[in-house]
């Protein structure tokens, strides 16, 4: 014979035991239960075929540094392609012509052309190049970064919408759960078994648990459509990547030092050519000049070099060298900034990875738990040893420990995830 002993449960026990998660249950009034007409919650959630490199390539293609990418490198091309020239501009003409026309009119005529090339200044063209190699160098590494910062919206919405996914998910658990137990309650309650008060309290609990389906379904749809705007794709991949090594650290690699470090490359060539660059181009001009003395003389050509060499002055350049140092101060603090800025995150992402460790390990006991009294509670409650509300609560805890125990698994990925952004390791 079954011992019901075990199964009796005191209604202060099993209040105590459950008081964490206890539902709040307020009259309503009888109300029929949902009609089965489709609704947001019951739509699949659009997954698979996709997975977070390919979400991030669709991402990157969508965004300003990617599209405006080409153009700069053939700006680039461009300057360098002027800065291996002999000639340090457009070469300019010059078309003249003299007359005596207006006054005594004795047939004087004089016609010039000239031709005026800008040169280099001695060491501007070398520093020019020099200038030039280092912020090609920088470029890739800038790209880079804004690459990382892209990952970065990737990942985090890829964990959002699978913390969506999930609560959509229990939700509908939990009003699937909701009609059966109002369907066995009303059983009840037409057989005499329990009060209407019970019954009506268990198609509270079907409202409750529709409005919660319909409310994740609506966050999740949400979410749905930032990520259609993040990377147009209709497909949300699974939050899964490698686990970094055991003792992970900052490398030089890393995309913000790799990034700082040529800015200041860059900067200290920007200061070195404008230290040497402090006049404007000097020019050389080569022209041909024509003339008539009078009506009948026989006309005379001249041949015409000239060397134009400006002269710099402190108005001119102490500006443009004090700009220079100030970018170069920048430029190196911003890198000792970058490398106490990802010492600070791998520090905080390492943390944040051993707390996640441990709140899945915590909330995986608590649903062990939660399930064990509730498959006793539902027993007692079939046999008549309990009531229903402490099965309600029963079950209002292990639908919050099956949630806390799904949030927390993401939240797992989530931190391994953040755990290669700090490490600037793209999916």
């Amino acid at each position: 014979m079954l011992d019901l002993s075990s199964f009796r449960l005191s209604r202060l026990a099993c209040a105590s035991l459950l008081l964490p998660a206890a539902l709040t249950l307020a009259s309503a009034q009888t109300a029929p239960p949902p009609s089965s007409s489709p609704s947001l919650a019951e739509a699949p959630p659009p997954t698979g075929g996709t997975n977070l490199r390919e979400a991030l390539d669709a991402a990157w293609a969508l965004s300003p540094a990617a599209r405006s990418a080409d153009n700069r490198r053939a700006q680039l091309q461009a300057r360098e392609r002027a800065a291996s020239s002999w000639i340090n501009g457009s070469p300019s003409a010059l078309l003249a012509q003299r007359n005596d026309r207006f006054n005594n009119n004795g047939g004087f005529r004089e016609h010039e052309a000239e031709l005026e090339l800008p040169i280099w200044s001695p060491g501007v063209r070398g520093a020019t190049q020099r200038e030039l190699a280092a912020q090609r160098l920088a470029f890739e590494p800038q790209l880079l970064i804004a690459r990382l910062k892209v990952a970065a919206e990737v990942r985090e919405l890829a964990a959002s919408l699978a913390v969506a996914r999930t609560e959509r998910e229990l939700a509908a658990r939990k009003h699937s759960e909701a009609l059966a137990l109002a369907q066995d309650v009303e059983r009840r309650v037409k057989a005499g078994d329990s009060a209407r008060v019970d019954g009506l309290q268990a198609q509270s609990l079907v409202q409750q648990a529709a409005t919660g389906r319909e409310q994740t379904a609506v966050a999740l749809t949400r979410q749905l459509n930032q990520w259609l705007t993040l990377t147009g794709l209709a497909n949300v991949p699974a939050l899964e990547e490698v686990l970094p090594p055991v003792h992970p650290s900052v490398q030089p690699e890393h995309p913000a030092l790799q990034a700082a470090q040529t800015r200041v490359q860059a900067a200290q060539a920007t200061l070195e050519l404008i230290q040497t660059d402090r006049r404007d181009p000097m020019a050389i001009g080569v022209g041909v000049t024509r003339e008539r003395a009078t009506f009948g003389a026989a006309g005379e050509s001249h041949l015409r070099l000239a060397i134009k060499i400006p002269f710099g002055t402190d108005n001119r350049n102490a500006p443009r060298i004090a700009a220079a140092r100030a970018e170069l101060d920048d430029a190196q603090a911003e890198l000792d900034a970058a490398q106490r800025q990802t010492r600070d995150e791998l520090a905080s992402a390492l943390a944040e990875l051993d707390a996640a460790r441990r709140t899945q390990a915590s909330m995986a006991e608590r649903a062990r738990l939660s399930t064990e009294v509730q498959t006793l509670v539902a027993k007692a409650y079939r046999l008549g040893e309990a009531d229903l509300p402490i099965r309600l609560r029963a079950e209002s805890e292990k639908f919050e420990a099956d949630l806390s125990l799904a949030r927390a698994r993401v939240g797992m990925q989530r931190a391994i995830s953040q755990l290669n952004q700090a490490l600037g390791l793209l999916p």
